[in-house]
């Protein structure tokens, strides 16, 4: 047998210690690989649980309306509306506590069998003929009034026929009135002028619930909203410019869509600081995305209108909170957001200085 050189031998030593320090570079770093990736599935899950918990404690907050005029506060307060899953709200009702009551209309009510919900109407001139005596003794509780609509084909701006002699019924009998305006703009400056529209019809009456922006499809092919190219993003961005201007003059803004609408045809991320006015119509309401009024047939019947008519039920009270704000805006009083991350400022940096209570 040849003998191995001094040489040879060192290779042999020098290749046997690399194996096996490769070897055991290998198992360490499998070891601490499997600990990193261990710790950070903790971490990223600890971090979820943390967002779950805190997404689901962000409630609206309550409101203080201060009038600088004569020092008189109005209490008035938000619901308590969960945001869960992050940072979509979504619709956290409890399905079952839906119910019709005896008078055959959808209400809601608490776990504790309290009714909380409060009933509503929306009509146009397309219920011509309205008994007002009698839609007050009805059992309604607030309606939502067309004020105007802006024509799909040529782009007019136009009042609803009906819109200021079925708003001065309400007033004179103190049904609590929001109105919305059928939109068909085509850019951010067409809603601007929409809200703008708005705001000098409704300026004579008395607003006591939403001002909303009714952003829906036209089936019409050749609806200047179906001719002209509109990406969600410019889509939302209208809806926004919209409950901004009407915002700015002290009313409360609102958002009506349906399901679809909203996740086909608009970027909810960036709408969900507005109340949404769901269209949805069926008996079990499982709308996906948070919302404060449920349009829920378009097929209701109340005393004192002879055609159907659209209901609704509203989770807010804003009959209670929505004319103070108003008001302090009138008289340039504060709003005061107090919670956890207390704000407070003027509602409008333009407010006037007025006493006038018309509105």
């Amino acid at each position: 047998m040849r003998k191995l050189s001094n040489r040879t031998k060192l290779y042999i030593t020098l290749g046997a210690l690399g194996a096996i320090l490769f070897t055991i570079g290998v198992v360490l770093g499998y070891m601490f690989g499997s600990l990193s990736h261990t710790k950070g599935r903790e971490v990223a899950a600890k971090e979820t649980e943390g967002k779950a918990a805190n997404a689901a404690t962000v409630n609206k907050p309550s409101v203080v309306v201060s009038r600088d005029v004569d020092k008189r506060v109005v209490n008035v307060f938000f619901p308590e509306r969960k945001r869960i899953l992050g940072q979509i709200p979504l619709n956290s009702y409890n399905t079952a506590n839906f119910y019709y009551d005896d008078d055959g209309f959808m209400a809601y009510h608490d776990d504790e069998g309290n009714t909380i919900s409060h009933l509503g109407v929306d009509l146009s001139y397309h219920q011509e003929n309205v008994n007002w005596d009698e839609v007050k003794d009805s059992g309604i509780e607030f309606v939502m009034l067309r004020c105007g609509y802006r024509g799909y084909s040529e782009g007019a701006l136009i009042e609803d026929e009906k819109f200021r002699e079925y708003a001065r019924a309400c007033n004179d009998r103190d049904i609590p009135l929001g109105v919305y305006f059928f939109n068909q703009a085509v850019s951010v400056e067409e809603a601007v002028s929409e809200a703008e529209f708005t705001l000098d019809l409704i300026k004579d009456y008395k607003i006591s619930y939403p001002v909303a922006i009714d952003t829906e499809y036209i089936p019409d092919k050749t609806a200047r909203t179906n001719t002209t190219e509109i990406e969600d993003e410019l889509r939302s961005s209208m809806c926004a410019a919209f409950c901004e201007r009407i915002s700015k003059d002290g009313y409360y803004p609102m958002i009506y869509a349906s399901e679809n609408w909203i996740r086909r045809d608009l970027e909810y991320e960036s709408l969900q600081g507005y109340d949404f006015w769901a269209a949805q119509y069926l008996e079990e309401n499982d709308f996906l995305y948070d919302f404060t009024i449920w349009q829920y047939t378009p097929d209701g019947f109340i005393k004192g209108v002879d055609e159907k008519v659209d209901l609704d039920i509203s989770m807010v009270d804003y009959a209670s909170f929505v004319p103070a704000l108003r008001e302090a805006f009138l008289t340039g009083g504060t709003v005061n957001v107090a919670g956890q991350d207390s704000v407070s400022g003027n509602i409008s940096s333009d407010a006037p200085e007025s006493d006038d209570q018309s509105q």
